[in-house]
């Protein structure tokens, strides 16, 4: 339910993300990603002296800012640039295979038939998401940027995977990548932009509200839920569930931006959603047997 849920605000957070792209993008990136990592700098400053990370606790973290968040920011925000909405979606939606292909050799994570069925009908209905909101045409280095996009994305849940198998909690990965990500950012707009861009930028109301709701609910929050997920399911399972964040942004795209439903996404629904049950379910039932055999050793 909560993955369910980061998948939805992620969805509402890609129609956000669309009507802020009067900002340059690396700078809109920064701003969202510093209005994350300030909703969670309460969490890091009440927890780096009762927490004590080791120097591989702070490599992990630092490498799931690096990776997931800073690095899938800068190739995304540029490749978008140069390939069409229909193709960064279709491409974005190659997630949940590739990390369940990478997570069989560097988590040993197992591939199961069930998982690999679960996998195979969700990307179906992404693609049916995708062939009926917009064309599909690659193009070159800005489909390369955003395959990398979602590969950035992939080890950094990977990296997620190992640190909270290390026994770092979620809440700290998440509060101290989003620092990190936010300081880089900042890093990389005020070197490619010149003064005259941070001059301009809309102080309307309303503009911040969006970022505010951006960076707080889908950044700050919606990563937090994420990290817990993939510490719980893990990162292959979790990955599944991304499949309905496309359909999620049509709807919400329909609600808010008079955009188009067709009856053909009540298909691409039921395959999403046939898709998420078969792949997660399987490491339910294992958490259970688990549980039950830990209740039976006790007992015996």
């Amino acid at each position: 339910m909560l993955l369910s849920a980061v998948v939805t605000m992620w969805g509402l957070n890609v129609v956000m993300v669309k009507y802020l792209t009067f900002f340059p993008p690396l700078l809109i990136s920064a701003i969202r990603m510093s209005v994350a990592a300030l909703a969670l700098l309460p969490v890091v400053l009440w927890n780096i002296k009762r927490i004590r990370l080791s120097r591989t606790d702070w490599l992990l973290v630092g490498l799931v800012g690096l990776t997931s968040v800073t690095m899938h920011q800068v190739l995304l925000s540029i490749g978008v640039q140069q390939t069409t909405a229909g193709t960064t979606s279709l491409i974005l939606g190659l997630n949940p295979l590739a990390t369940a292909l990478l997570a069989v050799p560097l988590l040993g994570e197992p591939l199961t038939k069930r998982k690999g069925i679960g996998i195979t009908l969700g990307f179906s209905g992404v693609l049916l998401v995708v062939a009926t909101q917009s064309r599909i045409h690659f193009s070159g280095w800005g489909d390369l940027l955003i395959f990398g996009s979602m590969l950035m994305y992939v080890i950094g849940g990977l990296f997620v995977r190992k640190a909270t198998s290390k026994g770092i909690p979620p809440l700290l990965i998440t509060a101290y990548s989003q620092v990190i990500a936010s300081i880089m950012l900042w890093l990389l707009a005020v070197t490619v932009y010149p003064f005259e861009v941070f001059s301009v930028v809309d102080t309307r109301p309303f503009t911040w509200l969006v970022i505010f709701t951006s960076g707080v609910l889908a950044t700050a929050l919606g990563s937090l839920g994420w990290n817990f997920g993939i510490g719980r399911l893990g990162a292959g399972r979790t990955a599944i569930f991304l499949n309905g964040m496309p359909l999620a942004s049509l709807i919400f795209a329909a609600l808010l931006l008079g955009e188009s439903l067709q009856p053909i996404h009540a298909l691409a629904l039921l395959l999403i959603v046939l898709g998420v049950y078969l792949g997660s379910q399987a490491r339910e039932k294992n958490i259970m047997l688990t549980a039950s055999e830990k209740v039976n050793s006790v007992k015996m």
